[in-house]
């Protein structure tokens, strides 16, 4: 019985079928529950959302973020919403344990701000700097240690040091249905469309249209999902 309640939670909360494996005692799913129970008081009590907050969570600017249904942050996430358009996440996403997503880094210039896709699942570690905007598409899933830079340092007047000249906005768009390997670095300016997938420590540092199969560092088309 307990088994399948928990089933028919996870297909809703996930949005696609979901069996749980029969090996898994029921010892251990009630300590999962527990956990989870847990989580999502901390989220009714801080957001008011049905959605799951770890432990040790910092929200700055909380009033600047939108969590969608089922949502989940990992252990020791920050969000800074400190940005012009926000913190947008939605439904069912799950971002991993000691993650961090930043628009604005210095009080001269807001950031433009994050905006997550339904189902959208990022692994253990990421970054996410978002001052010239960062958009995931619904049902891309990221492993461990995604970094994502969308804006770059200016450096042209050797006269300066670097850290005077400014930043310039380079926003970062990855497509719907992507899947993505651990350690994948993502720079300021790319687009990754549709249905793409990435390969492990992947530094991706140019735009590749849908369907691609993308490696290396910097990161080369060597396969397409499907044939033209």
């Amino acid at each position: 019985m307990l088994k399948k309640l928990l089933q028919k939670f996870l297909i809703r909360a996930k949005g696609i079928e979901y069996n749980i494996e029969p090996r898994i005692t029921n010892g251990y799913l009630l300590k999962l529950i527990f956990v989870k129970l847990i989580s999502l008081i901390r989220g009714m009590f801080r957001l008011r959302e049905f959605v799951f907050l770890g432990r040790n969570i910092k929200l700055d600017a909380a009033h600047l973020i939108s969590i969608g249904k089922s949502s989940s942050l990992g252990d020791y996430s920050q969000i800074d919403a400190l940005s012009s358009h926000g913190i947008h996440i939605g439904k069912g996403v799950s971002l991993g344990r000691f993650g961090k997503i930043r628009a604005t880094a210095t009080l001269n210039k807001l950031g433009y701000g994050v905006t997550l896709g339904d189902y959208v699942g990022i692994g253990d570690g990421y970054y996410l700097g978002a001052f010239g905007g960062v958009a995931i598409g619904s049902d891309t899933i990221i492993g461990e240690r995604l970094t994502v830079h969308s804006d770059n340092h200016l450096f042209d007047n050797p006269e300066l040091p670097i850290r005077a000249q400014g930043v310039v906005a380079k926003p970062v768009k990855i497509g719907r249905n992507c899947w993505f390997g651990s350690n994948v670095t993502v720079l300021g300016g790319v687009e990754i469309s549709d249905g793409c997938i990435v390969g492990a420590g992947a530094v991706v540092t140019k735009s590749f249209p849908e369907n691609s199969i993308i490696v290396g560092n910097p990161a080369k088309l060597i396969n397409k999902r499907i044939k033209d």
